[in-house]
């Protein structure tokens, strides 16, 4: 292979990588992509929720609005760049369980802030128990995730701007101004690896708090056209199937599915809804999540000419967008970033 010379070596090709890889390349910059297939990766499993409301007290994610603005405006230009659909709207109906959570979506619904993403659902439900109620939750996307890499990864490699490789750290060379791996040569390196950068050797101490996640792909045996939410969820994916999930082992990495957390999955849906379909694919995946639940975006202060572009966690189809600008804004316009995504590094 001749020598590649690009601006920037991007390490990994899950979401973050993607998404960072398309703004760069939208941007008029010369990249390669590294990556060994996603081994493990959160985003070849996920779901791909975009949800502006979560947790037993309802609350509006964090920035929702901006976060889901550019997301939007991100996913559409992929999309008429690419000539594929990703992204979906789906309707999402949220099962009140207890009636310290009716309390609380009595008061929400009270609250200017959220009118515009929930109201009480009056529709009949597939849930079994409904004596709480239940609540419409709007604004909810879904992204195909597996879709979304495998199409970036198509058009990188029409591109000559893709290689199958499992990193090996001691083989990059940093030098005056660049860095080098095997015949590539950058002006800059960008780490997404994801859950993996725990083996990596200047990213390891990060206070990362990885969550183990698994997901089920049913057989549809009852046409559920609403996502539905108790706790756990059951999403729609295409005609003939749905994702059921998630389940979180904090801190653990291994990837063998466990029957017990499959069992326990399939067991919430039928108490819930009465369901019980075939199961056709279960699937593990590492979430790259963070103790202060904040990404790592920016360069890394032990290693000249090396970012880090990592920490989404669940959230990552909601707001990755968003700090892949903040992070082309600063490599190319040097604008500074927000201290909170930085000052691990």
């Amino acid at each position: 292979m001749p020598v590649s010379q690009v601006d920037y070596l991007i390490i990994g090709q899950g979401l973050a990588g993607s998404i960072l890889a398309f703004e760069l390349i939208a941007r008029g910059q010369r990249v390669m992509v590294l990556d060994n297939e996603h081994r493990g990766s959160a985003s070849q499993v996920a779901a791909g929720i975009i949800n502006p409301i979560t947790g037993h007290r309802l609350n509006l994610t964090e920035g929702f609005v901006d976060y889901r603005s550019r997301a939007t405006q991100f996913y559409s230009d992929l999309e008429s760049t690419l000539g594929v659909n990703v992204v979906k709207p789906v309707d999402q109906i949220r099962l009140m369980k207890n009636p310290g959570q009716a309390s609380y979506l009595g008061k929400r619904l009270e609250q200017q802030d959220y009118r515009n993403f929930l109201e009480q659902n009056l529709s009949p439900s597939v849930f079994v128990d409904t004596q709480h109620g239940s609540a419409k939750v709007k604004q909810t996307l879904v992204v195909d995730t597996k879709r979304l890499l495998q199409v970036i990864k198509d058009w990188l490699i029409k591109q000559n701007a893709y290689l199958n490789a499992l990193i090996d750290y001691t083989q990059l060379a940093f030098a005056a101004s660049s860095v080098k791996y095997n015949k590539v040569v950058a002006s800059r390196v960008i780490f997404c690896e994801g859950y993996q950068a725990i083996n990596n050797p200047w990213l390891s101490q990060l206070p990362f708090k990885l969550a183990k996640g698994e997901i089920l792909t049913l057989e549809k045996s009852v046409e559920t056209p609403s996502m539905l939410s108790w706790g756990n969820w059951l999403v729609p994916h295409d005609n003939m199937t749905a994702k059921l999930g998630s389940s979180y082992a904090w801190q653990d990495t291994d990837l063998t599915p466990s029957n017990e957390v499959k069992e326990k999955l399939l067991d919430s849906l039928q108490s819930q809804t009465g369901l019980r379909p075939n199961v056709i694919n279960h699937e593990v995946g590492v979430r790259p999540t963070t103790t202060h639940r904040h990404a790592f975006v920016g360069p890394i202060k032990a290693r000249d000419y090396a970012y880090c572009f990592n920490g989404f966690g669940s959230k990552g189809c909601l707001t990755i967008p968003a700090h892949a600008t903040l992070l082309c804004d600063h490599l190319l316009k040097q604008a500074p970033l927000p201290e909170d995504i930085c000052k691990w590094l």
